[in-house]
């Protein structure tokens, strides 16, 4: 039976029979529309409509929700690489991770159910796919004529990293700061008017206040990112001569911090794992085993 699918919906339902998933009836649940409220950029707003749930009601669901979501998150935390990192080469959804018999790990596409692929989706055991990004790691092995040209070009390029990263923090802060002055006269202004139109000067506040925050949300980020982030292609390149070697004795989360940070569009092809690597490690296999010219 042929299946379809409404993505922006989120609802996979065939001919005969409507099917909602997980995810969408977890959107619905979670939206405070239903006791009379609205959310907002990230904060939630009293509405004018009438609530359709008792918010005691609500309450209790969304603590059930908690609950699930921390179980299911610890469980996903235990597999290396599911949850994103690689895709289904065939249809382009995640591959997702079983514990089949307790023990062992198998990968495989997260929408095998609801979605027609070409072959059959494949369970992958686990040790096989690190087999296989320990065959793309070892690409990254380079002569040290070599080696030493992509560490140069790594500290030229971090350091105008670094200038864009600065010159951009320079800049939200400045309209972070023109931002909230903003706020501030508005506010004034609500104080001083009649209580008829305080209402309109105080919605306006709450608007470029939300501004406020989404701009201090992406200072923070970019800065916290810059700190913690700038020096991770040079140390990964460091480890990159030896790195195939010592993969597998690694951490889950050190193998997944890894992956990540080498590879892009990570694919699952029937039991094939094929990647992009991301710049600079893009040069690295590419000139791997392969003399500098000019060196």
């Amino acid at each position: 039976m042929k299946r379809y699918k409404i993505y922006q919906r989120g609802i996979y339902f065939s001919e005969k029979t409507r099917k909602w998933t997980r995810s969408h009836l977890g959107r619905l649940l979670r939206n405070p529309f239903y006791i009379g409220k609205f959310r907002w950029h990230d904060q939630i707003y009293e509405g004018k409509h009438e609530p359709i749930v008792n918010k005691k009601v609500w309450n209790k669901v969304q603590k059930i929700l908690d609950g699930r979501s921390n179980t299911k998150t610890s469980k996903k935390r235990s597999f290396t690489y599911g949850h994103g990192l690689i895709k289904c080469a065939d249809c382009g959804y995640n591959i997702t991770a079983e514990t089949h018999k307790k023990r062992y790990t198998y990968y495989i596409c997260s929408q095998r159910r609801y979605i027609e692929h070409i072959e059959k989706p494949a369970w992958v055991p686990e040790h096989k796919v690190e087999s296989q990004i320990i065959s793309l790691l070892e690409k990254l092995v380079l002569p040290k004529d070599v080696y030493d040209w992509v560490m140069e070009y790594l500290k030229r390029s971090s350091n105008k990293d670094t200038s864009d990263v600065e010159k951009e923090l320079k800049s939200l802060k400045r309209k972070i700061s023109e931002s909230q002055k903003i706020v501030d006269s508005i506010l004034l202004r609500a104080a001083q008017v009649e209580d008829s139109l305080a209402d309109n000067f105080m919605r306006l506040a709450q608007e470029r206040q939300s501004e406020v925050k989404i701009l201090q949300h992406r200072f923070d980020q970019l800065k916290s990112g810059f700190q913690e982030d700038n020096d991770k292609p040079v140390e990964i390149l460091e480890l990159a001569q030896s790195l195939s070697k010592q993969y597998v004795t690694l951490k889950p989360s050190q193998k997944r911090q890894i992956a990540s940070s080498v590879f892009s569009n990570l694919l699952l092809n029937g039991v094939s794992l094929c990647a992009d690597y991301r710049l600079p490690f893009a040069i690295l296999a590419n000139n791997a085993n392969r003399p500098l010219k000019g060196g």
